[in-house]
């Protein structure tokens, strides 16, 4: 299991975010429970991966330290709407809310590594996009299987028009390093 450090140094390194500003948002979430709280002295405390989607729904916005609770708290618990593309897939597939979604892919990509890593078009090659969006909060999670996609979609289907809008995107890959690092922790 990944210790503190360890998944903020993989939050920041895969997300593009300077290791410093992901500790500040880590503090911060800590602070609010958001996060398993560290042992005191030299203990690691193993990360959930609760704690990692929290921690990405936070970074992602790359907004400032002090909006990552209120961040973490708009977007984890976002209810599942449906699936867009088809019916025969359960609108809940992936959790009940987008926080528990987020925490399920973290601990699949990394046991579908071969599927991921495929070349795309392959026999079973899988992806997976995550979109967040505002400042209304909506999320998807774009699941594409075999060249099929299956676009979970979590909040409000519908919005109040707005001209304004923001997204907040990353893949399969941030999803992989980081659940990987929870998984099995790093070579220390």
């Amino acid at each position: 299991m990944a210790s503190q450090k360890e998944l903020i140094a993989v939050v920041a390194d895969n997300m593009g975010v300077p290791k410093e500003t992901v500790t500040v948002v880590d503090r911060y979430l800590a602070e609010a429970g958001l996060r398993t709280r560290a042992l005191r002295g030299r203990g690691n405390t193993p990360m959930t991966y609760h704690d990692a989607a929290h921690l990405i729904i936070a970074t992602a916005w790359d907004a400032n330290p002090k909006d990552a609770v209120q961040l973490v708290k708009a977007y984890r618990d976002l209810p599942a709407s449906r699936v867009k593309e088809t019916a025969f897939v359960a609108f809940d597939a992936l959790g009940s809310t987008f926080g528990a979604a987020l925490a399920n892919m973290l601990e699949s990509v990394p046991e579908d590594r071969e599927a991921f890593s495929a070349v795309e078009g392959a026999p079973g090659h899988m992806s997976v996009r995550v979109i967040l969006y505002g400042p209304e909060p909506r999320a998807e999670i774009i699941l594409m299987k075999d060249g099929q996609p299956h676009t979970f979609e979590f909040g409000p289907m519908f919005s109040r028009p707005i001209d304004l809008r923001r997204t907040a995107e990353f893949s399969q890959l941030t999803l992989g390093f980081v659940g990987e690092s929870i998984a099995d922790g790093l070579d220390k």
